[in-house]
């Protein structure tokens, strides 16, 4: 199957996530400028962001060959509305890559990624609905009403957004919670040394508290334009070994 890399090469950065070697033009996020790859891809804002963790947890997976791992990872982020893990998981059922092969549930949850109205991700799910027969369809569409009860947006939108709003408030609750541009936030690990907590990553205040991080309205924007950020064409192969040049 073939997809454009509007829909996947952000996501495909999800190996990367948490490898300690890991630097920001490796990971190269398209629709985020460099100076917050640290904010975004830091322990402390991906555990308030399990829609985005979960994803890039299961393109890992995928990536290393895990089907049931990757779509499990997959499932957890799109009940926080990631439209990107509900499209990874049509596009596994509708290849039988890595689970079982299942054509009307790919289906069924390709037309819930496409809910918002995303052209890339509506031509995805009219070419599914035309490549099914008459029982895959009827079966499509009974089964797909289970799907919309848990993950259609009206539903897991919340989930997300209680979250955030949650940990904002714990956070801004607390001294190192300040989104006064004067201070710094630690996003990284601290360790004691000589009797002192130390830490190795900080960041502005203000720019680990953008509006487009935590405000729903902006937030749900910011992750539709990770869709229709990049353009070009991708396939989603098996991984191959590349050879270095030279001895």
């Amino acid at each position: 199957m073939h997809f454009r890399s509007k829909l996947f090469r952000w996501c495909l950065a999800g190996a990367l996530v948490f490898a300690p070697l890991a630097s920001a033009d490796e990971v190269g996020l398209p629709g985020v400028a460099p100076a917050d790859y640290d904010i975004v891809l830091s322990k402390s804002f991906m555990s308030a962001h399990p829609d985005m963790l979960n994803r890039l947890r299961g393109v890992g997976a995928l990536d290393r060959g895990q089907g049931p791992e990757a779509a499990e990872h997959f499932r957890t982020a799109a009940r926080y509305a990631d439209k990107m893990s509900q499209a990874f998981l049509a596009q596994m059922l509708w290849e039988g890559r890595g689970i079982p092969q299942d054509r009307a549930m790919a289906y069924a949850w390709m037309d819930l990624a496409a809910e918002r109205g995303t052209p890339l991700l509506l031509v995805e799910r009219e070419r599914y609905w035309d490549a099914l027969d008459a029982s895959e369809r009827e079966r499509a569409v009974r089964d797909g009403k289970a799907l919309y009860a848990e993950y259609a947006d009206d539903v897991a939108q919340p989930r997300l957004e209680t979250l955030m709003r949650l940990t904002l408030k714990d956070q801004l609750g607390s001294r190192t919670g300040n989104r006064s541009s004067s201070l710094d936030l630690c996003v990284g690990h601290w360790w004691v040394s000589d009797r002192q907590l130390i830490c190795n990553l900080r960041v502005p205040s203000y720019s680990y508290y953008q509006d487009r991080f935590w405000k729903p309205a902006n937030y749900w924007q910011w992750q539709e334009a990770q869709i229709n950020a990049p353009k070009g064409d991708v396939h989603l192969g098996a991984p191959e070994t590349l050879k270095k040049d030279g001895p």
